[in-house]
């Protein structure tokens, strides 16, 4: 599970005799005993609700060990839960799946060319598609190298009405099969899918020898069931952050491989005016959840170190002018306990002008300008190929950045002596530093690795020399906002 539940002795002397009754697999139960192990002991103060909480996890528990020895009767999704259980977030989806009987046979077997294409496990419902595809070579042996999917080589899904609604890709993870997987941004609305494969084209290039062959296939799933099990929460809850971000907590819609988290933002008139244009719908949002003990469910976009992440597929839809709506489909949130939200920040583009000058010839060191909260230290210039490709050259503006704003959306000008405007591209790598493990908002995004001796590049396009002087000018920033101050309970 994704968070760590606060069960006491009583509850751990539960637990282990009831996973004693089954026959776990070594990997299963050193897993189960781990978990067991690390859980804490029962703390002084009690009350009605933190022990109904410990009672509900330690049942969760259970049934997550009882649906692991179920699911170790299929083969191949059996060695996808033996990798995932080592992991911080076991696929809790196909867990329900296999507890609900939702895991189909398709009876896929295609040979040709001496390869055999073998689909025996599906699962399907509104959240995501999953499917264990294994490809056996004239021995018999499973090849895990050999099928890659592209242009040549496609799995889709198809609505009811024939309607494409996705594409399949390998997850990777196993060794012993292809974890194919199709995850839906919105809820899929339909009472039966169809699975088309196309295979022509076996061999990854490079030394492999091309096979080309006929391994396509197709089938149906009904959907009827996996819809049934859907259940939608309706959420409540609004807030404006100091700078008039105003967010409304939607709903929760509860598939049997997802729960979809939804809410909507709007900005009042003072933010829209920062934000002319399309600027205001660059915006992107940073919360988490946790326990009654604020103790980590699920994080979005925090700084925090280590976070725990589950999110599987997230999306938004411009509503109307300045108003936005958003989803985020996770593997799991509580169900029956409370548990709270909280919004740890947001960014937006706005407009910003700020400026730095220099003199390329004079900067004998490194020379550090303050913009806003963040703060770029440039070590030189030099003059390199064109990204664009050809035979021209262009300015690099070489520098080490600590950020504390976002660099996704942001956008630059640069001036030489003569105020002549060129555009900006940027080259080099990010990531963040100083986040902490106990904290979402700290931290900043390090610009250029200096352990490396690796500057981060702002590239002038369309600058073949080294001008006198030369002024950039981040026309458009992308403003990051940590002061938001709002947490909401749910399941209260």
């Amino acid at each position: 599970m994704s968070y760590h539940d606060p069960l006491d002795h009583e509850i751990k002397q539960f637990l282990k005799p009831k996973s004693q009754d089954v026959v776990l697999p070594d990997t299963v139960q050193t897993a189960v005993e781990n978990a067991l192990s690390s859980l804490p002991e029962q703390r002084s103060k009690k009350n009605t609700r933190l022990n109904r909480w410990r009672w509900t996890a330690a049942s969760i528990a259970l049934l997550f060990a009882l649906g692991a020895v179920m699911i170790y009767t299929v083969p191949t999704f059996a060695e996808m839960i033996r990798s995932l259980f080592a992991k911080d977030n076991p696929d809790i989806g196909l867990l329900r799946a296999q507890e609900l009987g939702l895991v189909h046979n398709p009876h896929i077997i295609v040979k040709d060319k001496g390869y055999t294409l073998v689909i025996e496990e599906v699962v399907a419902d509104p959240t995501r598609v999953t499917l264990a595809l294994q490809l056996f070579d004239k021995k018999g042996e499973h090849d895990r190298h050999k099928l890659s999917l592209g242009e040549q080589n496609t799995i889709t899904i198809k609505d009811a009405q024939g309607n494409n609604v996705g594409s399949m890709y390998d997850m990777g993870y196993t060794n012993d099969f292809y974890y194919m997987v199709e995850f839906f941004s919105e809820p899929l609305q339909t009472d039966k899918i169809t699975i088309e494969g196309n295979i022509n084209n076996l061999g990854n290039g490079g030394n492999q020898r091309t096979i080309e062959g006929n391994w396509n296939f197709s089938f149906d799933l009904d959907m009827k069931e996996a819809n049934s099990k859907t259940r939608i929460e309706e959420l409540s809850g609004t807030y404006t952050t100091p700078h008039g971000l105003i967010v409304n907590l939607k709903r929760i819609t509860r598939m049997v491989q997802g729960v979809r988290f939804e809410l909507e933002t709007e900005l009042d008139d003072a933010a829209m005016a920062r934000s002319p244009g399309d600027l205001w719908e660059k915006q992107a949002l940073s919360f988490h959840f946790e326990n009654l003990e604020n103790e980590e469910i699920h994080s979005v976009n925090p700084r925090k170190s280590g976070y725990m992440d589950s999110l599987m597929t997230s999306d938004y839809s411009i509503i109307e002018k300045g108003k936005m709506q958003w989803s985020y489909t996770f593997k799991y949130l509580p169900e029956n306990e409370p548990y709270r939200f909280v919004l740890d920040g947001y960014s937006i583009a706005e407009e910003d002008g700020s400026k730095f000058s220099f003199k390329p010839a004079e900067l004998s060191e490194p020379k550090s300008f303050m913009i806003l909260k963040d703060r770029l230290d440039v070590i030189g210039t030099s003059l390199e190929k064109s990204q664009s490709g050809g035979e021209t050259d262009e300015l690099a503006v070489l520098f080490y950045g600590e950020v504390d704003n976002e660099i996704r959306n942001d956008a630059w000008k640069a001036y030489d002596s003569a105020g002549k405007q060129y555009n900006v591209s940027k080259r080099g790598s990010s990531r963040l530093e100083n986040s902490l493990p106990d904290h979402w908002r700290e931290g900043f995004i390090s610009m250029g690795d200096r352990k490396m001796n690796s500057p981060f590049e702002y590239r002038i396009e369309g600058l073949g020399h080294i001008p006198e002087e030369l002024s950039l000018v981040r026309e458009v920033v992308d403003k990051r906002y940590k002061d938001p101050n709002w947490s909401v309970i749910l399941n209260e």
